[in-house]
């Protein structure tokens, strides 16, 4: 197995990737809990968008200052701490609903701090991968890091849905459940033996100081053509094809059975990507790569018609099934061409960018489908978006050189010029 899963030769990238299960299944059942229950509590896909956009809209407003933190602290140390606050924030809100206390604005406070969690762990864990694993083992290890963020949505979204199924305040232990991830991914950082070997950005500077160094990330990443291409693609990707989270219980309510459907769609998406994940993750091969985003791309577009012209549960977890077994592999081959090409000291920076790009894009997609939704329907919502973005990935694959060399050889056509290999002033 560590042959052909060359990441999971690194004792400590093994205890990395347990976190990262641990931490996206927390993720993962939270979001499941919460669009449940704010629907039961309202019948609002508007409110779903609500509660979904508090959740993600951290990532993207604390993301600049979570990621130039992941560049002057202890990375692991950072996520610890903010995954114990986010099992504070998880034990709270259960306790809330397992007691009948909750109402909406609890569920939309709750959702942004543990959002907040959300924003610091991920930064500061993702970049703690290239100090585990040596370069050519990268794919692998952010191909692992796709298959728990979206692997672990079988596992958080399947015990979350059994709870809901089997108890009338399901809701609640869900939260609890999301507690305890949260707690067990805490160890696994704890149990990792790497340590950093010094601050990469100046100490002398003010550790509240965030506007600069970040300013000089997004200049990075505006000037280096590569970076700009990657980035402009994740965020329409995430904004057209996975930005339906507050669509799924209205759509799901429509379609029968319910909360059981909406806890299958989840699951069938985290299937799908755990199986392609667990492919990409062993793929070195560049021209692979190409040929990834290729099937992916269209993949994630094709798999969202699936769901908006469902008629029945299973039709509609197919296309769970075929989105996530397409989305899981682009997003994992993106940040593997943004890992790569990015110096160590702007790293946990950029991969803030790049969080904040997915993230953002998902977060505010989600608030307008949701309210758009309570007049059109949830339906015309997953079609649309899916036709667009089918639209803008051919149409770019055809008529942009850079683009298409990527598809065609799996790597870059162009290398940044000499002075973006230097760092940017900060």
């Amino acid at each position: 197995m560590l042959a052909k899963f060359p990441c999971l030769q690194s004792p400590d990238f093994r205890k990395l990737f347990y976190n990262y299960v641990l931490t996206s299944a927390a993720a993962w059942a939270s979001l499941l809990g919460r669009g449940w229950l704010i629907f039961e509590l309202t019948g609002s896909s508007s409110a779903v968008g609500l509660v979904t956009f508090g959740g993600m809209a951290p990532m993207l407003f604390l993301g600049p200052v979570a990621g130039t933190f992941a560049d002057r602290f202890d990375r692991r140390k950072m996520a610890m701490i903010a995954a114990l606050f986010g099992a504070l924030v998880s034990f709270l809100l259960g306790f809330l609903t397992l007691t009948g206390s909750v109402v909406m604005w609890h569920v939309v406070v709750l959702a942004i701090l543990q959002g907040t969690a959300m924003a610091a762990v991920t930064p500061a864990s993702e970049a703690i991968i290239p100090s585990l694993v040596p370069p050519e083992h990268l794919l692998s290890a952010v191909s692992f890091r796709g298959i728990a963020r979206h692997g672990s949505k079988v596992l958080g979204p399947f015990i979350g849905g059994i709870l809901m199924a089997l108890f009338d305040d399901g809701t609640g232990w869900v939260f609890v459940l999301t507690a305890l991830f949260f707690l067990m991914a805490t160890f696994q950082l704890y149990r990792i033996q790497w340590r950093p070997s010094g601050t990469l950005l100046p100490s002398t500077e003010s550790i509240f100081n965030v506007i600069s160094p970040m300013a000089a990330a997004a200049k990075y990443a505006y000037f280096d053509k590569r970076l700009f291409m990657v980035l402009s693609l994740i965020g329409v990707h995430c904004g057209f094809t996975m930005a339906y989270d507050a669509l799924l219980p209205g759509l799901s309510d429509e379609i029968g059975s319910g909360s059981s459907t909406f806890a299958a769609i989840s699951v069938g998406v985290g299937f799908g990507a755990l199986i392609t994940t667990l492919a990409v993750s062993t793929i070195s091969d560049e021209s692979a790569r190409g040929r990834i985003l290729i099937v992916s791309g269209l993949g994630s577009g094709i798999s969202l018609l699936f769901i908006g012209f469902a008629t029945n549960p299973l039709m509609a977890i197919f296309g769970g099934f075929l989105s996530g077994a397409t989305e899981a592999p682009y997003m994992a081959v993106s940040a593997t061409l943004i890992q790569q090409v990015v110096p160590d000291e702007y790293r946990g920076r950029m991969m803030a960018v790049y969080i904040m790009i997915a993230a953002g894009f998902m977060a505010f997609m989600n608030l307008g489908f949701g309210l758009v939704a309570d007049f059109t329907g949830e339906r015309i919502l997953f079609i649309l978006p899916s036709v667009l973005w089918l639209i803008i990935f051919v149409f770019g694959g055809l008529f942009s050189p850079a683009l298409r060399h990527l598809l065609k050889t799996g790597s870059f056509r162009t290398e940044p010029t000499t002075e973006l290999r230097e760092p940017v002033s900060s």
